[in-house]
């Protein structure tokens, strides 16, 4: 760990480096004209606000050795130990620099003499984006043993640490101390409860939360929505969705973007045509993550047309939705249209990723197009330096088994350098009903039971290739099996009244 001393000693050789404020302005970007600034000394002496020229510096500061030099400088002149000067360091570290360095904002934090909550806040946000979200409980617990008390930013910060890691005992106990500390006043606090309960999948916990909040904002019902998709009540989320509107809130990207994915995975073509009118009402931008999301719900919903209408209006498209819409032209039997589009795709100089590759061979194998898919599985290797996954050899799998070359196929699962999932098996099973090879779909239906021997979906694979092989008692042994196995479930039920 650095101390402050050490750091002085640190900065104290590179100091000539920045006797001048001019030289830190030479290296930030040439758009950016601070304001005129003789040397160190007046820069300590100036008044600490947002307008102070070192605070207007740092504000500006994207790269590592910009930041060591104003560092360094705010420790020379002692402006680092005062705390609303330590606070916009702490800012740019955490989330100014690209990448962030957490480290770095952890030494900052510690060469404060006394840090206050604001402080304190901006540590908690910055760890609970990191990969152990839960490192920011030290600062809560840190902040209320140095008797300071937590604001509603504090809480929401630390409420979304315990989301982003599922610690739901643990962000039960915070909720504890924001009634004791705020009751549950603070919007902010309140949506990030919501999306902790949501997120851990109590979606009761998640509605009453919401409920209990004396007002909400478009923020707060775009918890709520999102903690309903989640756990897979899509129509009870979309329900959400109207009478948010009813009530005369707008909707964000990110709750439309939920609602088309909602209406793309019930199939419901028409709420899906009314939530894209309201878009277009409301004059919004299609960009890139709009149109996309509204590409997959066409697509998803079997209106290819107005998928392709919406995505050629689209004056952005990133990879996805170049994947979306040769996915969608794929499913929907535009195997040769999706190779198209995939060459203008390439054209167009954006480069593919592993995730295209699944959808053009998917392409390949509904249009039966076995030598050009052969051909892509090579090159997504040798032109793009894209190792194939299980979803990738899958579609070979599945390409095989639907043009009748279920030898090829079987070669590819042997071949494969891992184990084949459930899919797989399932890709060679489909081809062995279309062509009617009984006795290896016996042999691959047992595969399934192996992987899924509580799945109905298993026991029925067995069962209609005994069938086939007219092997009967086997099959009235399959499904007297299932009938001694629980393999069906409750269903589900509203959580809406």
């Amino acid at each position: 760990m650095m101390h402050s001393s050490n750091a002085v000693g640190k900065c104290g050789s590179h100091f000539w480096m920045i006797q001048t404020p001019a030289t830190l302005r030479r290296g930030l970007k040439k758009s950016y004209k601070p304001p005129n600034i003789q040397d160190a000394k007046n820069l300590a002496i100036a008044p600490l606000n947002l307008d102070h020229p070192v605070l207007s510096l740092l504000s500006k500061c994207q790269t590592m050795a910009h930041f060591n030099q104003i560092h360094c400088l705010m420790i020379t002149t002692g402006m680092s130990r005062d705390a609303f000067s330590a606070s916009r360091l702490l800012i740019a570290s955490s989330f100014s620099l690209s990448p962030p360095n957490i480290h770095l904002a952890y030494v900052v934090f510690s060469q404060i003499q006394s840090p206050d909550v604001y402080s304190y806040n901006i540590m908690i946000k910055a760890f609970s984006q990191t990969s152990h979200p839960l490192d920011s409980l030290h600062f809560y617990h840190k902040l209320l043993h140095q008797g300071l008390y937590p604001n509603e930013y504090t809480f929401c910060f630390v409420l979304t640490s315990c989301a982003q890691a599922l610690a739901l005992q643990e962000g039960k106990q915070i909720q504890a101390q924001l009634i004791k500390h705020l009751s549950l006043g603070s919007v902010y606090a309140s949506t990030s409860l919501v999306s902790l309960y949501g997120k851990c999948g109590d979606i009761r916990r998640a509605l009453q939360a919401f409920e209990e909040m004396p007002h909400r904002t478009e923020v707060s019902w775009g918890a709520v929505i999102d903690a309903y998709i989640g756990q897979g009540f899509l129509t009870d989320a979309l329900q959400l969705y109207a009478k948010m509107r009813s009530l005369g809130h707008s909707a964000s990207n990110a709750i439309l973007v939920g609602a088309f994915g909602a209406c793309a995975k019930l199939q419901d073509l028409a709420l899906g045509r009314i939530i894209h009118g309201q878009v277009e009402a409301m004059g919004l931008q299609l960009n890139v993550t709009l149109g996309t999301s509204l590409v997959d719900m066409y697509s998803k919903c079997g209106a290819i047309e107005m998928a392709m209408e919406v995505f050629s209006r689209m004056p952005v498209k990133s990879v996805a939705s170049w994947n979306c819409m040769i996915n969608g032209l794929a499913m929907n039997g535009g195997g040769s249209a999706a190779i198209d589009l995939f060459k203008e795709m390439q054209a167009s100089g954006l480069g593919p990723n592993s995730a295209t590759f699944v959808g053009v061979l998917h392409a390949c194998s509904h249009g039966g197009l076995v030598n050009e898919a052969l051909e892509y599985f090579s090159c997504m290797r040798e032109l793009y330096g894209i190792e194939a996954n299980v979803k990738h050899y899958g579609c070979m799998v599945d390409l095989y088994g639907r043009a009748g070359k279920l030898g090829k196929a079987v070669d590819v699962i042997r071949t494969m350098p891992m184990k084949p999932d459930i899919v797989i098996w399932g890709a060679l099973l489909g081809g062995c009903k279309k062509h009617g090879n009984a006795k290896l779909g016996e042999l691959v239906g047992a595969q399934i039971m192996k992987l899924q021997p509580h799945k109905v979906s298993g026991c029925l694979s067995l069962s209609d290739m005994y069938a086939m092989n007219g092997r009967w008692e086997d099959v009235i042994s399959v499904r007297r099996m299932m009938l001694d196995m629980d393999v069906g479930r409750e269903p589900g039920c509203s959580t809406l009244t």
